[in-house]
Parts: C-alpha cells; sequence; structure tokens
C-alpha cells in the first residue's frame, strides 16, 4: 500500500499479530477442545442470551465520501480473501477434518465449506474493485499482510477466522449508513449478510454460538482498523 493511502485510510505500518492475534492465539485451542466435548455431549454448551439488549447505539461518520467507505470495505475483503487462501493452502483437508472428529456430516464437510467461503471473499474483493472503477475511483493497492501461525494450525486457523468474520459484519454496519449514492445500498447489505452468514458458521465451527445476540454493535471505522491492522503489514 502506497503512503498517501496508508495516511488516507489510517492503514500505516504497525506491529503484526499484536493484542488482538495473541487473544486468538492463547483461546484457539482450548476453545477448540471445549466445543469438542460440547459436540460429543459431555458438556452443554453456555450460550449467552443478550436477547432483552436493545438496538446498538450508532457509530460516528469518520469518511469522507463513499469512495472511502468502499475502499474501507475492499481493505477488509482483501484481509479475508488473503486469509482463506494462505489457510487453505496450508492446511490440508485431513488436518480439518481431524479438528472436527465427532461432530457427525460437518467433519466430512468442513473443508469444502471454507472453500466456499473463501471464493465468497474473492468475489467480494473483484465486485468491489469493479464497483469503484465503474464510478470513476480508484481500488487501493492490496495491502500486505502477515497472519503468523493462524495460516498454519486448524484450530487457530478456525478461531483467528471467527475474529475476522465477527470485524468484517460490524464494520458493514458501521459503514453503511453513510453510503450517499443508493445505488450502493443493496449490493453492500447483500455483502453484509453474506458475511453475517459467515461469521455464524465460523462462530459455531469455534465453539461459541452462531448468534448470540438479538442485536449486533457496529463499529466505526477506527475501531475496525485498529483489530484489523493487527495483520496489516503495510
Amino acid at each position: 500500500m502506497t503512503d498517501d493511502n496508508s495516511n488516507r485510510f489510517g492503514l500505516g505500518r504497525r506491529p503484526v499479530l499484536g493484542g488482538l492475534a495473541g487473544a486468538v492465539a492463547t483461546g484457539a485451542v482450548g476453545t477448540a477442545a471445549a466445543s469438542r466435548q460440547q459436540h460429543d455431549g459431555s458438556t452443554a454448551d453456555t450460550i449467552q442470551d443478550d436477547s432483552a439488549a436493545g438496538p446498538p447505539d450508532a457509530v460516528p461518520n469518520e469518511f469522507e465520501n463513499d469512495f472511502e467507505i468502499i475502499n474501507y470495505a475492499l481493505t477488509l475483503e482483501y484481509l479475508e480473501a488473503e486469509f482463506y487462501t494462505r489457510g487453505i493452502q496450508n492446511i490440508d483437508d485431513a488436518a480439518l477434518e481431524q479438528q472436527f472428529e465427532g461432530w457427525g456430516p460437518i467433519q466430512e464437510r468442513v473443508a469444502d465449506r471454507l472453500r466456499v467461503v473463501r471464493d465468497h471473499e474473492r468475489t467480494h474483493v473483484e465486485v468491489l474493485e469493479q464497483s469503484l472503477e465503474t464510478l470513476g475511483g480508484d481500488p487501493i493497492e492490496r495491502p500486505t499482510f502477515d497472519f503468523g501461525t493462524a495460516v498454519q494450525e486448524s484450530a487457530e486457523f478456525i478461531a483467528t477466522a471467527a475474529t475476522l468474520e465477527d470485524i468484517g459484519v460490524s464494520a458493514y454496519a458501521g459503514a453503511a449508513p453513510f453510503l450517499d449514492m443508493a445505488e450502493l445500498v443493496p449490493p453492500a447489505l447483500s455483502i453484509h449478510s453474506v458475511e453475517a452468514r459467515h461469521a455464524s458458521f465460523l462462530r459455531e465451527l469455534n465453539g461459541e454460538s452462531g448468534f448470540p445476540m438479538a442485536f449486533d454493535q457496529p463499529r466505526s471505522r477506527s475501531e475496525v482498523l485498529e483489530l484489523a491492522g493487527d495483520f496489516i503489514v503495510e
């Protein structure tokens, strides 16, 4: 990414795999082991019931125009597409299937499902790039990413994927209300709903509830980039 784009989107060089990734790495194996116990029937799932919580508060508008919003979304789609591409290249199907031994049909389907998620993220990248070009904007350069061992070890891969999908859902929810061009709203919302499906699936794989709350909390651009920036080298 160029220095101009780094300054524009708050994505300058950062320490890689900081607080977010460290927390994910620490908890990944334990969470995966707990989820295997739950699906074996030895431990009951603990579901957080936040259904009584009210709608979330709005986040501040930190965008100058729609081009910034689309490039912001594109940055996150670049990240997700690269993450799944590397993880699927490095972790073979057998390791993923072993991770979910005893889960029934999902054990044999998990690798294929993750490839579908990867392909969705690649498609999102293509559509956002094309949208910018059609509207007369310029897509930002693809950042350089470092995911460390999160794309090498199956339990950490699943845990990190669940975290990234949750971040993506909150990012779209936080940014979409500030779009000025009405024609951009339907595609943005359609991507948002697919990201939410991804998040639900990955959360379940990670031993969590796929739908823990009646309302999701949006995040502002600065909040999202503070989290996603742990994986962005430049």
